[in-house]
Order: structure tokens, then sequence, then C-alpha cells
């Protein structure tokens, strides 16, 4: 077991997401419920926080890059998305935070470029 040097915080889409993704014109959403995707939530590592307070100022510096990826999971079409706006962005997720990250895997940590997600 070891401690990354990392923070983390899982980003909770809530009902306005699920709402902006149910007007979305090619996602099929059919067997798919707002608890299917607070139960697979996105988790993303900051650099390592002392307390909360830094993990919300990583999280408030790269707020529109965080938005942008999670649309950008669902939909490419950036004329389909909201204003990047950081009150948006709080209406849309409820932020769960940790500043400790404690691996219990064996194997290396290993890192891959970020791809959004195909749905169809």
């Amino acid at each position: 077991m070891y401690e990354v040097n990392r923070s983390v915080f899982l980003l909770m889409p809530l009902e306005p997401f699920w709402y902006w993704l149910q007007s979305l014109p090619d996602v099929d959403l059919e067997d798919f419920t707002l608890a299917d995707l607070q139960q697979d939530a996105n988790a993303y590592l900051v650099s390592p926080c002392e307390d909360v307070e830094e993990v919300w100022a990583e999280i408030e510096a790269r707020v529109e890059e965080i938005f942008a990826a999670e649309l950008g999971d669902w939909c490419e079409d950036e004329s389909l998305w909201p204003d990047l706006h950081p009150d948006i962005f709080n209406e849309w997720f409820d932020i769960q935070l940790s500043t400790v990250v404690t691996d219990l895997a064996a194997q290396d940590l290993a890192r891959d470029a970020f791809q959004p997600i195909t749905l169809n």
C-alpha cells in the first residue's frame, strides 16, 4: 500500500447535467439513468494538497477545462454546450474530494492520454 502524490475529487452529475444529456440529438440514454451516471462518477487527480481548501483552489483554477472534459465525453459539438461558467458547473455537479490517495494495487501506476468515450 502506497500513498500517491495526488489529491482526488469525484464529479457527481446532478439533474441539470442529466437534462442536458437527454436534450442531445444523437445520444441514446435508454436503460440509463442519472443514478447510473452517479454510480460511476469521474474522478480527477490533482496536485497533492494539504487541505480541502487547496483542492478547491485546484478545481477553481481549471473549472472550464474540467467542465469541457465532462461535456466532451458526451458531445463533441461545442455549439450544444452551455456556457462554461463556474456557476453553471456548480449547478450541474456535486464535488466530493479527498486530500489523500492511497494505492492498494501492486502494479505501478500508468498514464494514458484522455480519450472521450464513444457512445454510438
